[in-house]
């Protein structure tokens, strides 16, 4: 998945272009709250992050329901990873302190992880692929798109780093 981020970045500039194909996601139904701009991109999603700091015990453990490449933009956080089958949480293998210009791959389906940004919110940029059938974590109700004016942040910040 990687390679497939490295490919995303180079074509990013044109995609950030094309305002229309941008949807937006306020997520919100457990920390650390993220907002999300998000468009398919051949059988590929890309999604772009603002996520929020938010207190340690807080932090969402969770596998991801598809493959996923990430690369954090600004800013710093900390992963905890771990390793299980199930909907049950494993025990936390190791704690890292990831930062600006870190990428990483998540490309096993029982693979785990928690992020929590520290001092301010993190820039980050996930590229993900088909999915597997695996359960991961919901929100109870529909998420909701974000306001004009935090989507118009997001694209300006996002348009700027990929100019």
């Amino acid at each position: 998945m990687l390679d497939v981020l490295a490919r995303l970045e180079s074509e990013l500039p044109a995609l950030l272009a094309d305002d229309a194909r941008w949807q937006s996601l306020d997520i919100n139904y457990h920390p650390p709250f993220v907002e999300r701009l998000w468009m398919q991109w051949g059988e590929y999603r890309v999604s772009l992050h603002r996520i929020h700091p938010c207190a340690p015990s807080d932090a969402l453990f969770h596998p991801h329901p598809w493959p996923s490449a990430m690369r954090i933009l600004d800013g710093k956080y900390e992963m905890a990873i771990g390793y299980g089958k199930g909907s049950e949480p494993p025990p936390v293998a190791g704690r890292i302190i990831a930062s600006t210009d870190v990428r990483y791959e998540m490309i096993d389906q029982d693979a785990w992880h928690y992020v929590r940004p520290l001092e301010r919110p993190a820039m980050t940029i996930m590229v993900t692929g088909k999915p597997w059938k695996r359960e991961s974590p919901m929100a109870s109700e529909p998420l909701q798109p974000l306001d004009d004016k935090r989507r118009n942040e997001l694209m300006a910040w996002f348009r700027a780093k990929y100019r």
